[in-house]
């Protein structure tokens, strides 16, 4: 009677071991729950509210595949065992978040016991009809999934420090902030940035010794926090470029700049290179006027372009313009042979906002007009004549006096005639003075013979 009591008990029991769910929830990219069928085999359940993809399940050497097909979703799958004690192991192939981080090789395993009640029915029906309704009335008994709770990944991903070997950020660095800028000479090559997270699960990249270029050079250092969540801080590094190569203005040394990407190229000039001294020199060239033109560094380390003669090698001037009624004209030095010019005085002309040097007209009557030296759009170089009352720009057409010469031919004539007519009368006079003399003469030397 007691060994027919045990095998009630046990028939009893089987059923709720059967149909107990085993359930596992890590703080990973997805959670497992895995359940014992009672007939040999378990099935497996993945879900995750964070990524989606594909995953392995091996268990008793049995394998199969799972994929989660969005986030927030899950998939099963059946293994075979048979009965006994397993380790059911969930890999991760290729999970992937909303902000395409990945995820590979993730691995969540647990050890399950898997029943087989068929073979407890079996061995227990020589036990009697008594047993067979105890199993009969187990098997109503339902399964049960229990799922622990996820915990929940950081998200902090501000970094505590950045800071760059060479130069200083601006503005000042704070987490905050995700945007800076560093300035620095040719003379450095290189730099080396630093940086560092608040949270220590959190990951760091773009750090490192990075090489420079002259002008801009854009770095990012990006954070990725535990739960795939990113940040990027950009350091903005330019590099002005330091003359190593030097052209003449007068007694200025002024240094040659290759680098013209932070300036404002003059309408109708086009980037070309040409040779100084054997080395290749960027420079811009407006083929209809003719000019060339140097981005130039003077002393002071103030730079602008210079009008370059290709030709002569050498430095004529510094490029300047003035608008005029709708057109543009390049200021030019003087030919000597212009810089003195009867009736005209030197002056320093104002012609808008630019200064220039000209002439002024010495007669007051012509007070309000000036001339410049000018090349125009196609090339030709003249004087102007600037009227700066109504700011009128016209060719210059020098003013030639017409000298009426009547009276000067009159007087040449008058003095001509009166000579000629004292040249007579003297002849004739110191002629009859001579006559008179000789007959004085003879009549006194008659007188005294006689």
């Amino acid at each position: 009677m007691k060994k027919i009591g045990k095998i009630i008990l046990t028939i009893l029991l089987v059923p709720l071991i059967c149909f107990f769910t085993i359930t596992e929830s890590y703080a990973a990219s997805f959670s497992v729950s895995v359940q014992n069928n009672g007939n040999g085999s378990l099935t497996v359940t993945v879900s995750s509210s964070t990524h989606a993809g594909g995953l392995s399940v091996s268990a008793g050497g049995k394998s199969g595949t799972l994929a989660i097909r969005t986030i927030g979703s899950s998939d099963s799958t059946t293994l075979q065992t048979g009965a006994g004690t397993f380790t059911v192991t969930v890999t991760a192939l290729s999970l992937s978040d909303a902000n395409y981080n990945l995820v590979e090789g993730e691995t969540i395993s647990r050890t399950v016991t898997v029943t087989d009640k068929s073979s407890s029915s079996s061995s227990s029906s020589s036990s009697g009809s008594s047993s067979s309704s105890s199993s009969n009335n187990s098997s109503s008994s339902t399964t049960t999934t229990v799922q622990e709770p996820e915990v929940k990944k950081s998200s902090e991903k501000n970094l505590s420090s950045l800071s760059v070997s060479e130069g200083t950020l601006s503005p000042k660095f704070s987490s905050g902030t995700t945007t800076y800028k560093v300035d620095l000479t040719s003379e450095t090559e290189s730099l080396t940035i630093s940086a560092k997270a608040k949270d220590s699960k959190a990951k760091v990249s773009g750090t490192g010794k990075k090489e420079l270029k002259i002008g801009e050079n854009n770095f990012t250092v990006t954070v990725t926090a535990e739960d795939g969540s990113k940040k990027t801080y950009t350091i903005s590094v330019y590099v002005t470029e330091k003359p190593t190569q030097f052209v003449k203005l007068g007694d200025q040394n002024l240094g040659i700049l290759n680098d013209l990407s932070k300036t404002d190229v003059p309408k109708g000039f086009e980037k070309s290179t040409i040779k100084i001294d054997n080395k290749d020199v960027t420079a811009l060239q407006n083929k209809d006027m003719g000019l060339t033109l140097l981005y130039l560094q003077n002393e002071d380390d103030s730079t602008g372009f210079y009008i370059y003669d290709v030709d002569n090698n050498k430095v004529l001037s510094k490029y300047q313009t003035v608008a005029v009624n709708g057109k543009t004209y390049v200021l030019m030095d003087a030919p000597d042979n212009l810089e003195a010019i009867q009736d005209l005085k030197t002056a320093t002309i104002k012609i808008g906002d630019v200064e220039l040097n000209g002439w002024k007209f010495e007669d007051e009557a012509l007070s309000h007009y000036t001339l410049v030296y000018l090349m125009n759009e196609a090339g030709e170089t003249q004087l102007y004549t600037y009227e700066d009352t109504e700011g009128t720009l016209q060719k210059y057409t020098p003013f030639e006096e017409k000298n009426d010469n009547t009276l000067t031919y009159v007087f040449i004539g008058t003095t001509a005639l009166f000579v000629v007519s004292t040249a007579v009368v003297g002849y004739m006079y110191f002629n009859f003075k001579k006559k008179s003399i000789s007959a004085i003469k003879d009549y006194y030397d008659k007188k005294n013979q006689g």
